[in-house]
Formats: structure tokens, C-alpha cells, sequence
């Protein structure tokens, strides 16, 4: 089995080849989600943050906002990133080949300079980064503090998957991330702790500094039915993701306090999952007579009115 939470496979996998490919369900299918559990007015205003985008069809993207730059799509690796910033300015290219000659559109000079003013915002945005990672999270919160706004959605197909396939991450309490500054006593006494966190509770919090509190949306795709370990049932391990009382004690923010869960459901796969020839083969083969029907699950996260701080 891969290890789906390292960046060396990933890199070695996209590297190798960075054909478009879409984890569960394709990326429109995606955007009709979102737009099922979010006001299409407020979407088209939004600032998207697509986690893990990988070789996803992430060009479907752009249906979603008034402008492309809107949308921020990140991954840890760089072959992953430079394949997909091209495969855009492929797209791009070929969109201006198929515009009609100035004189067929009847513009006038004032309306192509509008146009040609607007070529800067037709491409969606690109960073390679780890989002378990505080600094390159603090970076990204100082793009988005730039431009005077915080992410209002966050799309995230399997991305939650593969970082939950990870072992803990090792922090240093009081985490330096704390729910309305609190941790800053603890942190001015000069008592720390070294503590194993669960990557999906890192994963949320560095999110919930990232979006906006109270109207902010996580939407995640997932093939588990129990992805997220800081909603009941409480996990009773820490391999599963249970943060001890000593852990919270410590200086680390619960991410229930920062998200609350507004919808779990199964997704209905029928009609979207074509088997090809060779893995029909390769199914029949391995003696497994009937093709198994895949299941997933839209898990809506809302981000709570509870301020994180730096």
C-alpha cells in the first residue's frame, strides 16, 4: 500500500505522470456541491481554497467565481503544481483562439481595452506548500491579509484522506495558533511540551486560521465514513485522533471549537464510476466476480464565530 500522506510519493508519482486525474468524483461534480450547500451569489464572490489539488481537473474551478484569481489551488508538490499551471495556460491559449476577430465582436477600442486590462485575472492562483506546516500556513494567511480577506470556502476531494493516513505531527506547546490568544500565559511562563498531534487536527486548525469565522465552509469528499476524529464518536486512541485533556491543558486549540459539523452524507456514486477494460480484467482475474459499488461521503464543516490568532 502507498504511503498517500508522503511528499515523496506524491512528487515521484506526478512526476512520472501528470495526466489529469480526479480522486472519487470529478471536479464539476465538486462544484455542484458546493454550490448545493453554499448561495451561488456568495460563491461568486468568494475566495476558493482547493486543498490537495494534484492532477484534479481544477480548470472546472473557475465556473465557480466571477474571476479565476479567485481561486487558490494548493499542493505540496512542485511537479504536481508546474503540470497544472501549465495544463492552464494551455487552456487559456486555446480559449484565445477561439475568440472571434475584433471586427466579428463589433467592439469598440474602450471594450478590447477592457479585455486585454482583464487578461491578469483569467488565471486562478498557485502555491506550492504543505498545509501541515505553520510557516507555510502563516504565508499563505499573510497573501490573503494582503489582499484584505480571508477564505470563505475551502474544497478538499480525498485530500483529508491521504493526511489522515500520516502519523502524528511534532509540536511544541503552546501552540504559537491559539483560540483568542489564550495560550500566550502559558507561553510567557516558559513551560512547553513536546506533543504528537493528529495530522487531521493540525490540518483544521491551520484552516480555521485561513477562513472566515462564522460563514466560512469546509466541503470534503471522503471514502471513510468517520474522517474527522474532532466530531462524535470521540476516537479512544491517539492514532485515531483522540487529544487528551493534558494535550488541550497544554496550549492545543480543539478544532471543535473552530468547526462544526453541517451535513454528513453518503454520496451516491451509480452512473459516475465506468470500469475499463483492464481493470475489468484485472478484477476477474483476481477471482472477484462482482465489481464492488464504491462509497463516499460529503462531509460539510462550518467554520464557527471563535477567533484563532497568531
Amino acid at each position: 500500500m502507498p504511503d498517500f500522506s508522503s511528499h515523496g510519493y506524491w512528487e515521484a508519482r506526478f512526476s512520472k505522470d501528470s495526466t489529469p486525474f480526479d480522486w472519487l468524483l470529478p471536479a464539476r461534480r465538486l462544484c455542484d456541491i458546493a454550490l448545493d450547500w453554499t448561495d451561488e451569489a456568495r460563491v461568486k464572490g468568494a475566495d476558493v481554497l482547493h486543498i490537495g489539488c494534484g492532477s484534479s481537473e481544477s480548470s472546472a474551478l473557475r465556473e465557480l467565481v466571477e474571476e479565476p484569481s479567485q481561486v487558490h489551488n494548493v499542493d505540496y508538490s512542485r511537479a504536481a503544481i508546474d503540470a497544472a499551471m501549465s495544463r492552464e495556460d494551455e487552456l487559456l491559449e486555446q480559449e484565445q483562439q477561439e475568440v472571434p476577430a475584433p471586427d466579428d465582436l463589433e467592439m469598440t477600442k474602450n471594450k478590447h481595452d477592457s479585455v486585454q486590462y482583464r487578461e491578469s485575472s483569467r488565471k486562478m492562483r498557485w502555491s506550492c506548500l504543505d498545509l501541515l506546516s505553520l510557516d507555510a500556513t502563516l504565508t499563505l494567511l499573510d497573501q490573503q491579509a494582503e489582499a484584505g480577506r480571508l477564505f470563505d470556502l475551502v474544497l478538499d476531494k480525498s485530500t483529508s484522506d491521504s493526511v489522515a493516513s500520516g502519523s502524528g505531527v511534532p509540536l511544541q506547546l503552546p501552540y504559537p495558533l491559539s483560540i483568542n490568544g489564550w495560550t500566550r500565559g502559558i507561553a510567557s511562563s516558559g513551560v512547553s511540551h513536546l506533543a504528537e498531534i493528529h495530522p487531521l487536527h493540525v490540518l483544521a486548525v491551520h484552516l480555521a486560521v485561513l477562513t472566515t469565522p462564522k460563514e466560512g465552509r469546509w466541503i470534503a469528499i471522503s471514502y471513510s465514513d468517520a474522517r474527522f476524529p474532532f466530531f462524535p464518536p470521540m476516537p479512544h486512541s491517539a492514532e485515531q485522533g483522540f487529544l487528551p485533556d493534558s494535550v488541550l491543558k497544554a496550549g492545543f486549540p480543539h478544532p471543535s471549537q473552530l468547526w462544526t459539523l453541517e451535513a454528513k452524507e453518503k454520496i451516491d456514486t451509480r452512473g459516475n464510476w465506468d470500469e475499463t477494460l483492464a481493470e475489468r480484467k484485472k478484477r476477474l482475474q483476481s477471482g472477484q466476480m462482482r465489481r464492488p459499488q464504491p462509497s463516499h461521503w460529503l462531509y460539510v464543516l462550518k467554520r464557527t464565530e471563535v477567533m484563532v490568532t497568531d
